[in-house]
């Protein structure tokens, strides 16, 4: 993530606690970063440097009024004029992490084989907010191949407790003991 993306999003932070609407722009700027990512013509249309700025404003201001508020309508239009419109994305992400901070909250994502049921997500919750004192949230991923347990994944901490994982160390452990073994037979 750039240090332009985050100078924007703190801005954003910023002013969004000034005025006491730091949740709708939060919401905002999510559905912001979704709409781009998964809207290819809207994509293209805000990325194409050959089409003018004015144009380009004025579609924001055109598809957005009453979508969105004036704050993030005329965010949007600072960024175009500033080419920083491919940022949106980063910004977004810029912006989730700092009020995390703000919050005192932490994402955690844990993926495990599969769907887990509310009390045991309860249960995780409660305990890793108990560990790593802040808020919890929690963001689940299913993966049929690690064969059961949990990969935990806090920040840039992975805890590990797969049993793929499991199955791996078994594997190369089997597999040292027996190149061990061959050498001390060998004349």
């Amino acid at each position: 993530m750039s240090e332009i993306a985050r100078v924007y999003a703190s801005s954003l932070v910023e002013f969004g606690q000034e005025k006491q609407i730091l949740p709708d722009l939060e919401e905002e700027m999510k559905f912001l970063a979704d709409l781009v990512s998964e809207d290819r013509d809207l994509y293209l249309f805000l990325m194409t440097p050959g089409i003018p700025k004015e144009n380009k404003r004025a579609f924001v201001e055109k598809v957005f009024s009453g979508k969105l508020s004036t704050y993030m309508i005329n965010f949007l239009k600072v960024l175009i004029d500033n080419d920083r419109q491919t940022l949106i994305p980063d910004i977004y992400q810029a912006m989730i992490d700092a009020i995390d901070v703000l919050s005192n909250r932490q994402r955690v994502q844990v993926t495990s084989a599969f769907q887990m049921d509310e009390a045991i997500k309860q249960m995780l919750t409660a305990r890793l907010k108990e560990v790593i004192k802040k808020d919890v949230i929690l963001q689940e991923r299913v993966n049929p191949e690690i064969l059961g347990g949990i990969i935990i994944k806090i920040g840039d901490t992975v805890i590990d407790g797969s049993i793929i994982k499991d199955l791996k160390n078994i594997r190369h452990s089997l597999l040292q003991s027996k190149v061990r073994s061959e050498a001390a037979y060998e004349d």
